[in-house]
Formats: structure tokens, C-alpha cells, sequence
């Protein structure tokens, strides 16, 4: 037991008053005459033993009785967090910290979580010393919102003004951040933390906070949700995707809530035009998935999502998707000589006789002394005699605002490329021509699932292989992705990458001295596939995490245009262009949904945001999860509740013990006065 008012215990002083008024009265002797000595013997063996016990009884009873009132004055209580006279003396510092981040959104009893917190931590405030400096922290954005002591008018506003958002919070890097000040000088430490607190700190917590020892803390959880399900996750299985071709897309549910659902809905949709609905049944803690397949509504940049209906949790009942649908890719051809450009201009005009969305610009640099691609979205190289450093450059650049290259080798002359080639494009190094002579290397495929094969119209694809004759043999790396290979193990065919651009690499050339690639059945599905892959604009349309920034590479022609992005929720705002780098940075995604930018009013392209991965929910920690990282002696994990301020004082100071001790000291009271009445029988 501890008292919160100890230096009302002086007033135990008084119990020297009913003492002294004891002693005083046995002190007291009055002369009685008797008649008879027997008479007196009689009474010093039965009246007055009585009296005397009587006045001893009389005496505990008030003393008991004054004890008792003593200590209700001194407001005594349980042993608490905190002992109660250290509370009540000395200076205090306090910390609250209230998680706005996205899953504090999730709703129970008709409260977000998130409006729980802010009323019960202004419920607690009361609590604590006028005089203790409170400090009011929100973790998304990270920053103190008000600094000051409880008297101050401004601080319940302050609480209520923090709003939701659908960012991350970083709630144990937060705590660290705030904790560690050098001006926090004050004895009693204490951080009250309102969050659903899903995942644990990592087992340098402790170490990472000064003065670590000192803090005591107070973790304050919203309940669990009875109702929601969960969008986990979306995949949109093509790589690229045009107006004929089905467009497969696979959604991940989950029920993370306690009560089953039945007749429940999942629905896609392009360009907010409903393409595919499924009606299932979730039990609590099941997983399906499921399969949609649509054609995309119109070319350009499609805007689709899953949904499902809106429950306790809504920001993960929505899954934003861009993805472009091609409408036309502008295509250079750079050869060595007519024959090379001619035939890769007749399978391109196979794929796109009427010229619909194919823009085809032929080169012929036997040397490539410069490249100038600026308004390209791919290009073939085929057969290159050499390239400078200068063209290195070029395609280096071409490659990192996200063009396309399909690269043809038939060079004998192996070290004729500019060695920056190989060292800032990461190109596999050519080690000598190999031929079959009077046969051939056969051909096979390293996965059928890749993309270059997987829907592939050809009747037999192992029967449409190519035979090849001669081949350039290249030394690798991890970073280059197989297709193809010959029977000897060597490439044929592989991909790999620089900045935001593909790059796919034929070891050998379209010239039937070489193989017979050119009059396969392959070649044209093939050649159109690659088209897509390396022309598609995948990077831009690609999803970012919410507040993160959004890079956009921009063609030098549209660097000087008026940008402008519309957030999901219509907000605009004008974007200035890096001129340096040829792109436009948006540093402002934080909400979810789809970014629409735009190029002097027209549409340039979209992109979704995506929620933080940590905010979907989740189980909740425990204190026990925390074992060796916060201690029991310095944590209280409480739950919100209606009486969450009650049992939040009781835990910290101890429950309270005034009204047991004043039932007590009335009691000792009023036997006192019933044993002190005199009784007229005992007088006579």
C-alpha cells in the first residue's frame, strides 16, 4: 500500500489525545467511604476489573478509529505503476502519442479507431499533474503537435484537430524519435501510446532510446474487428495487354473478421465499366482465389480495380491497377546495310499492314557514331559494325527514360563496341563467332512460362524453333535473363535491363546464313511480342507505396509543356519539370487511389498508389510478444473501454483505498460510543 497525500500523515499526532485523557482519568482518585472492608474486596475483584477493561477497549476503538480517518486524508492506495508519493511531489514529463496512421481508420461501435483514441486521451488528462509538461505527438506525419501542461485552454482542441490519414506510421521509430531529446530532464518519464500496435520493434528498441530505464509505458489498443475482409492482394498476370487479347487478372480475399460472410461479392472493372463479378462465401480466417478474364474497353492507359463491399475497414477494400493498352508505339530500325532494315521492315509491316498503330522510322548507320532517339519508344539494332562512345551514351540515356531495345548481333569483330557497352549497359561481352559447319544447333526453350511464350499463337512452338548456323558465343551474367538457348547451352535469347528500359539480346542475326529464324512461323508472333514488351510504358503506369514520389521520365519535347497532376481525390497541382534529368518528380501521393497527369491538358499518363503493406491488419502484439524487449516493470498494455480513465488511474497509482478505511473508521466509532453509553443497571 502507498498514499498519494503522505504528508497528511502528521495529523497521526492526535492519537496522543485520546492517550493522554486515559492516563489522565486513571490518575484521578476519589475518596469513597465504605462500611464494611469486605464490600471493597468484592468490588476490586469484579466492578472495577470490568470498568478498567472497559476503558482499555474504549481507548484501541479511538485510536483505531482516528488511524483510520488519518489515512483516508492521506488517500491511500494499492501498489501501482508508479508509487504514489513520487507521483504526487515530483516533476513529471509526459508523453502521448496517437497512431493517425491508415489502419487506425478500421471502425467499431460506430468510432473509428482513431476518434477512440483522441477522446479517451483527452479522458486521461485529468489524471495527471496540472504541472506536468505534456507533450501531444501524431505519427503521420511525424511531428508534436502542442507542448504545454493540461491547464492550457488549447490542448482538448488540439487532440481533436488529428486528422486520419492512409499513410504508414513507423509507430516504434516514432517512439525512438521522440523520446530522444536531451531536454527531457524531469524524474517521472511516462509515454501513453494510442495504436493497434500490429507489429513488434525490432530487439534494439531499448538500446536506441537515452535514458531508457526511466520511462514507464502505457500501450492503449482499440478492440478487434468483428467484420472484415480483406483484399491481400491483385496480380494482372499479362505483361502486356492490347485490345484483342484477354487481360487475366487474379484477386486474393481473406476474411481476417470473426463473423462469416455469405452471398459476397468480388468485382472487376475497367475504366469504371463492370467486366467480371464472382459471388463466394468467406468463414473467418478463409482465403480464395479468384480468376477474372476481360477484354480491355479502349487503348491507352486502362484504369481498373477490384473491389468488394465496404466493411469496418475500408482502405483495403479497393485495389487500384494502371496498365497501359498499346494504341500506338513509335519504332526506329537501325541497320547496317538495306538487307538488314528490309527484313525487319516486312515483319513489322506483317504485324501492322494498314499502319494502325506501328510508326516505323529506318536508319542505316554502318558506324554509329550517335544515336538520336529522342522521340522513339524502341528500337531494333541489328547487325551493329560498331559503336562510339558518344552512342553508348545516347542509349544509355534512351534506355533510362524507359525505351525499348531489341539488339541483333552478327559482329566478327568483337572488340569494335565502345567498352562502355559492356560497363554502363551491362551488355553479355562477345567471345568469338562459333558455326556448325555442315549441321546445325537446335534450339529449346528455357521456361514456357515467360512471357515471350505464353499465349503465343503457334499451332506447334517446339516444331516452329529455329535451326542456327552460326552464332556469336557471350560470356553472361546473373543479371541476364535465358529465354533461349542452343543444345550446347548457350544463349540465344536473353533480357535484361537498364534503368527503366528492357533490353532483349539474339546472339545471332536474321540472315539465313545464320539460321532460319526469318522464315519460321514464329518470327512474326515473336517479333510483335517483344514489340509490345519493350515499347509498353509499364513504368510509368506502375504502382508507387502512398507517400512515396513518383518519377516520370519526359520526352525532351514535353519538357517545356504545362504538367499537372490530379490527385483521386480531384485536388490539382502544376508540376515543374527536372530539366537535367528529363523528368518530373510527384513527391505528393498521399492519398489512395489513381493520379491522372497531364501534358498542356492532354492525358499524359496514371498511376495507382498502394497501401503500405504494414497496414493491412492484422493480429495485434501482446505484451508477452515483447519479451526481452520492453520489460513488465516498465509497460502496461490496456485495452479501450468505457471505464479505460478508471482502470488507467488504478493501474498507475493503485486502486483506491479511502473508502474501505473511512466504512472502517465508522465503524470503530460508533462501536465506541454504543460500549461507552453507561447502563443504569450496573449504577444501582
Amino acid at each position: 500500500m502507498t498514499f498519494l497525500s503522505p504528508t497528511n500523515l502528521w495529523l497521526l499526532t492526535f492519537l496522543t489525545i485520546p492517550i493522554a485523557i486515559h492516563f489522565l482519568n486513571r490518575s484521578k482518585n476519589q475518596e469513597v467511604k465504605f462500611s464494611s472492608i469486605k464490600l471493597i474486596l468484592g468490588l476490586k475483584t469484579t466492578a472495577l476489573r470490568r470498568v478498567e477493561l472497559q476503558k482499555l477497549i474504549l481507548l484501541i476503538l479511538r485510536i483505531l478509529g482516528i488511524i483510520c480517518l488519518v489515512l483516508v486524508f492521506s488517500q491511500p492506495v494499492t501498489k501501482g505503476f508508479l508509487p504514489g508519493w513520487i507521483a504526487a511531489e515530483q516533476e513529471a514529463r509526459l508523453f502521448i502519442i496517437i497512431d493517425n496512421s491508415a489502419s487506425m481508420s478500421a471502425k467499431e461501435n460506430g468510432k473509428t479507431f482513431l476518434e477512440q483514441s483522441k477522446n479517451e486521451a483527452v479522458a486521461l488528462l485529468p489524471h495527471f499533474k496540472k504541472d506536468a509538461l505534456i507533450s501531444i505527438v501524431q505519427t503521420c506525419p511525424p511531428r508534436t503537435i502542442f507542448k504545454g501542461y493540461s491547464n492550457d485552454p488549447s490542448l482538448k482542441k488540439t487532440v481533436k484537430s488529428i486528422s486520419q490519414t492512409s499513410s504508414y506510421d513507423d509507430i516504434w521509430n516514432n517512439i525512438i524519435i521522440f523520446l530522444n531529446n536531451k531536454l527531457i530532464f524531469e524524474p517521472i518519464k511516462e509515454c501513453v501510446v494510442f495504436s493497434d500496435l500490429m507489429h513488434s520493434p525490432d530487439s534494439l528498441f531499448k538500446e536506441s532510446i537515452d535514458n531508457y530505464n526511466d520511462w514507464k509505458f502505457y500501450f492503449i489498443q482499440p478492440p478487434e474487428l468483428k467484420n472484415n475482409v480483406t483484399i491481400k492482394n491483385v496480380i494482372f498476370e499479362n505483361r502486356i495487354n492490347t485490345l484483342n487479347q484477354l487481360t487475366k487478372v487474379n484477386a486474393r480475399i481473406q476474411n481476417n473478421g470473426v463473423s462469416p460472410e455469405e452471398n459476397f461479392p468480388v468485382e472487376l472493372l475497367f475504366n469504371d465499366q463492370r467486366v467480371g463479378q464472382v459471388i463466394s462465401e468467406f468463414s473467418s480466417g478463409k482465403e480464395k482465389d479468384f480468376l477474372f478474364q476481360a477484354y480491355p474497353t479502349k487503348e491507352g492507359v486502362m484504369q481498373s480495380r477490384v473491389t468488394i463491399p465496404s466493411d469496418s475497414y475500408s482502405f483495403d477494400n479497393i485495389w487500384h491497377h494502371t496498365t497501359p493498352v498499346m494504341s500506338q508505339i513509335n519504332c526506329g530500325i537501325i541497320g547496317a546495310n538495306k538487307e538488314d532494315i528490309r527484313i525487319l521492315e516486312m515483319i513489322l509491316k506483317s504485324i501492322d499492314p494498314y499502319d494502325e498503330f506501328l510508326k516505323i522510322e529506318s536508319r542505316i548507320q554502318p558506324n554509329l557514331n550517335r544515336l538520336f532517339l529522342d522521340d522513339l519508344d524502341m528500337i531494333f539494332i541489328h547487325n551493329s559494325s560498331g559503336m562510339s562512345k558518344e552512342s553508348v551514351a545516347d542509349l544509355e540515356k534512351f534506355l533510362k527514360n524507359g525505351g525499348g531495345l531489341i539488339w541483333f548481333d552478327g559482329n566478327e569483330k568483337l572488340n569494335s563496341q565502345h567498352e562502355d557497352l559492356y560497363k554502363m549497359i551491362d551488355f553479355p561481352n562477345p567471345l568469338s563467332k562459333m558455326s556448325a559447319g555442315q549441321g546445325f544447333f537446335s534450339t529449346k526453350i528455357i521456361n514456357k512460362e515467360s512471357e515471350l511464350i505464353k499465349n503465343i499463337q503457334v499451332r506447334n512452338i517446339n516444331a516452329e524453333l529455329p535451326q542456327v548456323f552460326n552464332y556469336i558465343k557471350t560470356k553472361t551474367n546473373d543479371q541476364h535473363v535465358i529465354h533461349w538457348e542452343l543444345n550446347n547451352g548457350d544463349p540465344l535469347l536473353l533480357e535484361f535491363s537498364k534503368g527503366r528500359g528492357d533490353i532483349f539480346y539474339f546472339t545471332t542475326i536474321l540472315d539465313l546464313q545464320w539460321n532460319d529464324l526469318p522464315i519460321r512461323g514464329i518470327i512474326i508472333p515473336l517479333i510483335y511480342k517483344l514489340l509490345i514488351l519493350t515499347g509498353t510504358d509499364e513504368i510509368n503506369t506502375a504502382s508507387v507505396l502512398i507517400d512515396n514520389p513518383k518519377w516520370i521520365p519526359l520526352r525532351e519535347s514535353k519538357l517545356g509543356n504545362k504538367l499537372e497532376v490530379i490527385s483521386p481525390s480531384g485536388q490539382k497541382q502544376i508540376i515543374v519539370p527536372d530539366y537535367d534529368l528529363e523528368g518530373v518528380s510527384i513527391t505528393n501521393t498521399n492519398e489512395l487511389g489513381i493520379y491522372k497527369v497531364f501534358s498542356n491538358g492532354e492525358h499524359l499518363t496514371s498511376f495507382p498508389t498502394r497501401l503500405h503493406p504494414a497496414e493491412y491488419l492484422s493480429q495485434k502484439i501482446s505484451q508477452s510478444d515483447l519479451d526481452g524487449i520492453i520489460s513488465e516493470n516498465q509497460s502496461k498494455w490496456l485495452d479501450m473501454n468505457r471505464d479505460l480513465a478508471q482502470l488507467f488511474a488504478e493501474v498507475r497509482h493503485g486502486k483506491t483505498l479511502w473508502k474501505f478505511f473511512l466504512c472502517f473508521a465508522i465503524f470503530f466509532f460508533l462501536l465506541e460510543t454504543l460500549l461507552g453509553i453507561p447502563q443504569t443497571k450496573n449504577l444501582k
